[in-house]
């Protein structure tokens, strides 16, 4: 072993152990700062973001009554978007489904290009129950669930 490499591993050991000496200082605890002083950080600030959320306009349902039929559309807000591999559903207290559906679909067959909507003959009514859809507002690219109860009388 060549003395320059000794002496380099001594100096490496001795540096180390004044270093652990200088850092155990005289182990007094650190005051808590006063209530109210802003905290300070090197880090940099990040950007906030507003607290200006728009309400979420729950989906609602528009009927077109006919001689012996009613036409249950779905609205969502202007540029929202209803999902059509969950389309929406009205389940009736009584156990009937009302499924609303759409002649043509995006490329990606994920939403509806019309409205989604169904034909209920009269005679079905009242329909009692709770209307399920899942919609993408434009300015969010996640969609959500909304769930509303619902009464359809004749009129």
């Amino acid at each position: 072993m060549s003395i320059s490499r000794s002496t380099r591993r001594h100096s490496l050991t001795v540096l180390t152990t004044i270093g652990l000496v200088a850092c155990a200082g005289d182990r007094a605890p650190v005051p808590a700062p006063p209530v109210g002083t802003p905290i300070v950080s090197v880090l940099p600030q990040l950007p906030q973001r507003t607290n200006e959320l728009r309400d979420v306009v729950p989906p609602d349902l528009d009927l077109a009554f006919s001689a012996d039929s009613v036409r249950l559309s779905i609205t969502v807000e202007p540029g929202a978007r209803v999902n059509a591999l969950l389309p929406p559903v009205i389940e009736g207290a009584d156990g009937r489904r009302f499924l609303l559906r759409a002649p043509t679909v995006t490329e990606d067959s994920a939403y509806f290009v019309e409205r989604a909507s169904v034909t209920v003959a009269r005679s079905s009514l009242p329909i009692r129950g709770t209307l399920r859809t899942s919609f993408c507002r434009s300015d969010e690219r996640l969609c959500r669930s909304a769930e509303r109860e619902v009464l359809l009388e004749d009129r």
